[in-house]
């Protein structure tokens, strides 16, 4: 079960790195509440209370593509994106970014909404979109008419971060397609601009290769055996192993069949939905 988006596998099936073609919105309600403690999804790290979301009258903002393992953490804002377990984002990033397991997203983490044309004679909107009020009234007031022609800049397309990633708080990304790949390190602060390698740790603006995070065989040691497919309750390794010695024993249970992959049920938008229904009726119930 796994699916290989831009060269990163994921080890669950059905994801979808196709642009979001519906944001669906919820209200967040003790039955929304109920939901999250059931599939195990957090909304805090740490301590006893349940949510971070103050009293009533919130929503939760979920995508059609939308599929999270158990074991997620979303630690701030109201988008839930797919994630893999043991994971954590505490940004509100896009509805169509994909996260793998055991990955963290610092806060303050941000992708621009839109690249402006750069080789047209302004960078402004008004060449482009037709929408927008102060635009439309000063053609109006002037008694003007324009033709507007599409933004041919690159935009959009999902945020897909890979599994083990860490991203560092107030680090940035362009808004094109960006894969960020197993093992790497953005350093905060960062501007990423292109696509980062495995393990590879960048940092500045914009985002330079720095360093890698271990010599090329161990890497790819580590992406032969892409051991966050398994529980890491599963793994016989203490905390502070050198990669070395954690690669060998891992790779030693594999080949004694020790490891079974870790398979967990996932969330999806249908969750949501029944959520729904579910609230809908309890409330007609009450009429």
């Amino acid at each position: 079960m796994s699916t290989i988006i831009n060269g990163v596998t994921f080890f669950q099936d059905g994801l979808n790195p196709k642009p979001v073609v519906q944001n669906h919105v919820f209200p967040y309600t003790d039955i929304a509440e109920k939901v999250f403690k059931e599939h195990h999804i957090y909304l805090i790290a740490r301590g006893h209370q349940t949510s971070r979301y103050p009293g009533r009258y919130q929503q939760v903002r979920v995508s059609n593509t939308f599929r999270t393992e158990p074991y997620t953490m979303f630690l701030s804002g109201h988008h839930f994106f797919s994630m893999g377990a043991f994971s954590l984002a505490a940004s509100n990033l896009p509805l169509d970014t994909i996260v793998g397991r055991y990955s963290s997203i610092a806060s303050s983490v941000h992708r621009f909404p839109l690249s402006h044309p750069t080789k047209r004679y302004t960078t402004s909107m008004l060449t482009y979109d037709r929408s927008t009020l102060a635009f439309q009234q000063y053609l109006q007031d002037s008694g003007n008419t324009v033709d507007y022609k599409p933004n041919t800049e690159p935009n959009g397309g999902p945020l897909v971060i890979g599994n083990d990633v860490w991203i560092g708080a107030e680090a940035r990304f362009v808004p094109k397609p960006l894969t960020i790949g197993d093992g790497a390190i953005v350093a905060g602060g960062a501007l990423v601009t292109k696509d980062v390698p495995p393990y590879a740790i960048v940092g500045g603006s914009p985002a330079k290769i720095l360093k890698y995070r271990f010599p090329e065989p161990i890497i790819e040691r580590l992406m032969a055996l892409k051991w966050w497919q398994y529980g890491y309750g599963d793994l016989a390794v203490a905390p502070d192993d050198d990669i070395e010695t954690f690669l060998d024993k891992v790779e030693q249970q594999v080949a004694d069949g020790d490891l079974q992959p870790f398979t967990p049920p996932v969330t999806t938008l249908d969750d949501f939905v029944e959520m729904a229904e579910r609230h809908d009726s309890i409330e007609d119930g009450q009429d």
